[in-house]
Parts: C-alpha cells; structure tokens; sequence
C-alpha cells in the first residue's frame, strides 16, 4: 500500500507547520516531564469549558500513559496553558453563562 499521500501531507506547508507546533509542544513536555499525550489530556482536563474527557486506545500501556496526565495537571499552571494555546493559535471559548 502506498503511503504516498501522507509523504505529500508531511512535506506541505502545513505539515511543516504541524510539525513546528509538535516540537515547540516537545519543549513544554520535556519542562513538566511528561508525554506528548499526556500534555493534550491534561489542557483538556484542565480546559474549563470541558466537563469530560474520554480516552481512546489500543492496548493497556496507551491507558496507563494517559492516565499518567492526571499527574501532569497540577504542573498545568495558567502559564503553561497560555502558552500551550499560544502555540496552537486555538484557544477554546467558554461562556460561562448556564441559564440558558
């Protein structure tokens, strides 16, 4: 099977730019010593506008390391936050208004 079109999709700007973003992130990880997946489940739990996070994976090990987020959330200061989101250019909206 050819993987001809994920070749193309790395090499574009975008992928170049996907790829710039991972080791910026990479950077952020190495500082609170945790994985890159664990660093995306903690900005979720730790992301307000978030009342659950569901765990997708394959194997065993892929959940003990996601679980190991829950370690990494006091590490998930306001300042890292921002600059997780600086990073990415998506910080989420929340309105916290729930009368509605």
């Amino acid at each position: 099977q050819s993987y001809q079109w994920l070749k193309e999709k790395i090499v574009s700007e975008d992928g170049k730019k996907q790829q710039a973003k991972l080791k910026e992130l990479n950077h952020i990880t190495e500082k609170l010593g945790c994985t890159l997946p664990q660093l995306a489940v903690a900005w979720c739990l730790r992301n307000e506008g978030v009342s659950s996070v569901l765990l997708g994976t394959s194997n065993p090990e892929q959940l003990t390391e996601n679980l190991g987020a829950i370690q990494v959330l006091p590490k998930m200061t306001s300042h890292v936050v921002s600059e997780i989101d600086h990073i990415l250019g998506n910080r989420p909206y929340s309105k916290k208004d729930f009368r509605s």
